[in-house]
């Protein structure tokens, strides 16, 4: 007897787990393109032991007025709307793999890292806008904050990186069969 191919919800297509991840580093990319375009490089924003008060301080006067109001106004708007993208293409992944029949766990697993690491990446955004905003003055509390949502949302990253390609690997596994 013949085998068919289970069928699915379409609600969330096939394609989807191609294009979706696509979209997630082409917009990373490009983020990182306009901030260079601004001359603005995101050093806290890459920065994997995380950062200090003393970090913060020396950035922002090497950076000077220009540049802080800068990355402000026109690259933090820009790394958000990456941060939205990425969360909502996490939360996409995990939907559509739960309507393809995958346990949640697994799907939680291969969705939730983009998923909670975009809302750190927005977290972590906000809390650098504070302390743009109030620069001169640099709170350590704001620094810790945004120094921990950095590192969480890079681990998270990563990982969301792995998940999408183990959810491309489930929803095609099944019409290699």
């Amino acid at each position: 007897m013949t085998e068919t191919v289970p069928f699915y919800s379409t609600a969330i297509p096939l394609a989807f787990f191609v294009w979706g991840p696509v979209l997630v580093v082409l917009l990373f990319w490009a983020v990182g393109v306009w901030s260079n375009r601004q001359g603005v490089p995101r050093m806290l924003e890459s920065d994997w032991d995380g950062y200090s008060v003393a970090d913060v301080e020396k950035l922002f006067t090497l950076y000077g007025e220009d540049k802080r109001a800068r990355y402000r106004n026109r690259v933090l708007p820009a790394d958000v709307a990456c941060a939205f993208t990425y969360a909502i293409v996490g939360a996409l992944i995990v939907a559509g793999l739960s309507l393809r029949g995958q346990p949640w766990w697994v799907a939680a697993l291969c969705g939730g890292g983009w998923l909670i690491g975009g809302l750190c990446d927005v977290a972590e955004n906000f809390a650098v806008a504070r302390l743009l905003d109030r620069y001169p003055q640099v709170d350590g509390g704001n620094v810790a904050f945004a120094s921990t949502m950095t590192r969480l949302k890079l681990v998270l990253f990563a990982l969301g990186v792995v998940g999408a390609l183990a959810a491309a690997y489930l929803v095609f596994k099944p019409l290699a069969g």
